[in-house]
């Protein structure tokens, strides 16, 4: 029996005739737990199996974090409480939880735990490379002091896959995440990413969006400390019949923190992108700063673009900027490459993938990363 899920919804939700507050999917698919698979495990990084384990009593996973992007929205507050207890996001604590969220935790009984303690050198790569409908979850604990890079790449062609993964920072810890994304045509993706970041923790969040047929990528932070940061950088290109929604939510708790969301991509052909890119400022969260910045290069007619920069704010003394620049390639530009010899559809095809490849250069230097660099221009080929 098919059921239909409402996803990705907006903390605060505008008309609904513009059909922009939320995603929905619908699947009758029977999911399977999913684990990634990684051929090195860097020294400083240990995995838990069992996730009552002592060492990380001090985190409630599930209540922390909440639900996500697997949200049900509010009628009228969308996804974000009026009142935030102990600081904490506190969705998956309301009274009623969306069918995602208890498909997950009926899946899923103990979620694999990675720690993070030291400086870790090495980037640590996981991979989803399977046909195989099913759900992933991984939670990742930052020590205090510590610091890594962690790549997720997903490929394949499942139809229908769900993805969480949840990253706790402590004290002065730094995390970067990337995630690179090259599912096949046919596949269906839920993607969801939090962070929790206490006192002088720095996140940064870097993801690549090329594949699939309908992806949802959702992102919730939370800056619980005093000058916590988090920056997040995402390219895409989304082309034939693909639909790409994508809502990325940045709340400010702590004093003094500060927020930078960049997202920058392609569509063409027939393809739907929605963009909900929210900044919160919370009460208390005095001199704290939030930018975010969307560019959309349109290259058809027939391409849908939905734009939904919000920023929240229950405090005086913050700063918050956003914007939005949707359009064609401007005639500068087609002159300067039709005066060498390219024609408009070759200046259209360089120009976005010009734009994935500048994100593709912030992974790391290593020799692994360099392969996952060939498999995104190789995609990009296709």
């Amino acid at each position: 029996m098919e059921k239909k899920y409402t996803i990705n919804a907006a903390p605060a939700l505008t008309w609904n005739w513009l059909k922009s507050n939320c995603d929905t999917i619908t699947t009758d698919k029977i999911l399977t737990e999913l684990t990634p698979e990684y051929s090195v495990l860097p020294e400083g990084i240990s995995v838990l199996n069992n996730s009552n384990n002592s060492a990380e009593a001090q985190i409630n996973w599930d209540k922390d974090f909440g639900s996500g992007v697997f949200n049900i929205p509010d009628k009228k507050y969308g996804d974000s409480p009026k009142s935030a207890q102990n600081a904490r996001i506190t969705t998956a604590a309301k009274e009623t939880k969306d069918d995602v969220t208890n498909l997950i935790s009926n899946t899923i009984k103990s979620p694999i735990i990675f720690t993070v303690k030291g400086t870790v050198e090495q980037p640590f790569i996981l991979k989803l490379n399977q046909d195989t409908d099913g759900i992933s979850v991984q939670n990742i604990h930052i020590l205090e002091n510590s610091s890594a890079n962690i790549i997720f790449v997903y490929s394949g062609n499942p139809a229908l896959q769900l993805v969480q993964t949840r990253i706790f920072l402590e004290e002065n810890a730094k995390v970067k995440i990337f995630k690179i994304q090259l599912l096949g045509k046919d596949s269906a993706q839920l993607d969801d990413t939090q962070f929790i970041a206490k006192d002088n923790a720095e996140a940064e969040f870097v993801q690549i969006e090329l594949g699939g047929k309908h992806v949802d990528s959702g992102l919730h932070t939370s800056l619980l400390g005093y000058k916590a940061s988090f920056n997040s950088k995402v390219g895409y290109l989304c082309k034939e019949n693909q639909q790409l929604d994508m809502n990325h939510i940045v709340y400010h708790f702590g004093q003094k923190t500060e927020c930078d969301m960049q997202v920058n991509g392609t569509i063409k052909d027939d393809a739907i992108k929605s963009y909900r890119g929210t900044i919160d400022f919370k009460n208390g969260c005095c001199g704290s700063k939030g930018n975010e910045m969307e560019e959309t290069l349109i290259l058809s007619p027939r391409a849908v673009n939905k734009s939904l920069p919000v920023i929240l704010c229950d405090e005086e003394d913050v700063e918050g900027e956003h914007g939005a620049t949707i359009g064609r390639l401007s005639s500068d530009i087609l002159f300067y490459m039709q005066s060498r010899g390219i024609d408009e559809k070759q200046a259209e095809e360089i120009m976005s993938k010009a734009k994935i490849q500048a994100i593709s250069d912030l992974l790391p230097e290593s020799e692994a990363c360099e392969k996952i660099k060939e498999e995104i221009l190789s995609f990009l080929g296709n």
